[in-house]
């Protein structure tokens, strides 16, 4: 009996410790931890424009960004017709990264004091920072003259016309800055870039090519280049081809300019030139494309071209050239880059291929000195016109271009970057073709020797495209590029490899 009544008191104190237990962390937390009734937020008390705007000075002054905006939010109608308000909360939202309500409020701010050539600053830094300089020119004009001795936007004007490719209205800023301040190195970056820009630049290139047609080839591309200004960029590119087992070559000369209009988001590209085979007369090559940004994150692509077309043995023993009309449109975001496009391609014979394709892929995800990325592409391709011949043993080739029927391919992307050093990349790509089907032609025999195109089968394949690239500066004026491609296609399989030497002087 008396140890039944000891383990009943011994489970009545057990329970009345706990309790206690329980409610003396209460207690503590509770001294330790303002409960949610009696937080900052609730605990400030705004009467004036002054109180309210001496603690969101204090709340930016902290960093603490976000109360400072809610803090704003909160008492805002109360005293929206006010510029100080207006404009420290414009700043405060640019400070959280919410730049389109902070435009808003500076413009709300400016339309309340238009001449307030302050306000008109730190709007223009505003815009400056944000990358928003669509207007940011005519901002500064309000405030900035010839005369004007503000380096900070001497030099945002400089990079302003930089970016827009007038390179010497950029100079005559940077010449600006030095005569007010002649140590400064606050235009050093801009000066080198300027330099670098409308330097002269030639582009070497040494190629070999085998395949399994056979065709083999070795030739040299030179490129020299030199920017002027936004309407005159000009380019001149000459490419000499040696063929082996065959000994004819092809001699190509091209000369192209860039124009651009900033106002209208266009670009455009001119190009003429001549292709030259030895077995073949001299022919004619030219394109003309446009590039116009719809938006920030996508363009459009149009244009036509007429180029030499060198695929196959036979094409390299006369003038062959294939004329196009493209048109594509490019979109990409902080996730992925998109583009689709259409080709339609038609030749002397009047045969004509046409294409559709597209292709998306993630952008670079970064583990440390790697870069990665991942993708899927399409292509659909069909000529009008099979182009095949068989030989008096029944065994085909295609003659004189490849003109595949209803060739659809499915491939993965695959590409990763390795940036040991400043000076080396490496990079590799793989393009596999995992669902690939076209027709194609099969045989009957007219003849004891003639055979024609009797119809079409369904085929599958495999098409791989590997790529390695070592790439290597051995300054900013000079570097090398080695690149090694090994593709297997439904016609030819061929392995590439070609170096490059790039030269700014």
């Amino acid at each position: 009996m008396i140890l039944m009544i000891l383990e009943k008191a011994l489970k009545i104190s057990k329970n009345i410790f706990i309790c206690f237990f329980i409610l003396l962390n209460m207690s503590v937390f509770s001294q330790n931890r303002p409960l949610k009734s009696t937080s900052i937020k609730d605990s400030i008390q705004i009467k004036t424009e002054q109180d309210l705007l001496k603690n969101t000075k204090e709340y930016i002054n902290k960093k603490e960004y976000k109360k400072a905006v809610f803090l704003l939010k909160k008492y805002y109608d109360n005293f929206s017709q006010s510029l100080s308000v207006n404009w420290i909360y414009a700043h405060a939202l640019s400070l959280n990264n919410e730049n389109k309500q902070a435009e808003q409020k500076f413009l709300k701010a400016i339309s309340i004091s238009p001449l307030d050539k302050n306000l008109q600053m730190d709007y223009a830094r505003f815009l400056y920072q944000t990358g928003n300089i669509k207007n940011l020119e005519s901002i500064i004009a309000n405030f900035m003259d010839d005369n004007s001795k503000n380096v900070e936007f001497l030099l945002i004007q400089a990079n302003l016309s930089f970016w827009k490719g007038d390179i010497k209205n950029a100079q005559n800023k940077i010449d600006r800055i030095l005569e007010l301040y002649p140590n400064t190195e606050i235009t050093k970056d801009l000066s080198d870039q300027i330099k670098e820009l409308s330097a002269l630049y030639i582009k070497t290139n040494f190629e070999y090519q085998t395949d399994s047609q056979p065709l083999n080839f070795f030739a040299y591309h030179v490129v020299l280049a030199k920017y002027e200004s936004v309407l005159l960029n000009p380019q001149l590119e000459i490419s000499d081809y040696s063929f082996s087992p065959q000994t004819e070559g092809a001699l190509i000369v091209k000369l192209s300019n860039q124009f651009r209009f900033d106002r209208l988001k266009l670009t455009a590209n001119l190009t003429g030139g001549l292709y030259k085979n030895s077995s073949g007369e001299d022919d004619w090559l030219a394109g003309i494309s446009f590039v116009k940004k719809l938006s920030k994150k996508l363009s459009l692509n149009l244009g036509y071209s007429k180029n030499n077309l060198l695929s196959t043995i036979a094409s390299t023993t006369f003038n062959l050239t294939q004329q196009d009309l493209f048109g594509s449109i490019d979109y990409h975001n902080k996730w992925i880059h998109f583009q689709g496009g259409y080709n339609h391609k038609f030749f002397k014979d009047d045969n004509t291929i046409k294409s559709i394709y597209s292709w998306i892929l993630s952008q670079p995800i970064k583990i440390q000195n790697f870069k990665f990325q991942f993708g899927y592409s399409y292509n659909y391709t069909d000529s009008k016109d099979v182009l095949f011949i068989f030989d008096n043993q029944g065994l085909g080739v295609y003659d004189p271009y490849f003109t595949p029927k209803e060739q659809k391919i499915h491939s993965g992307l695959f590409i990763i970057n390795y940036n040991p050093s400043k000076r080396i990349l490496l990079e590799a790509k793989v393009n596999y073709g995992f669902n690939a089907t076209l027709r194609n032609p099969y045989p009957i025999q007219v003849t004891a020797t003639e055979f024609e195109i009797g119809g079409f089968y369904d085929e599958t394949f495999t098409p791989v495209e590997l790529t390695g690239v070592i790439n290597y500066s051995f300054s900013k004026r000079f570097n090398a590029k080695v690149t090694y491609i090994d593709q297997e296609t439904f016609f030819y399989r061929r392995k590439n490899i070609n170096l490059g030497l790039n030269f700014i002087f």
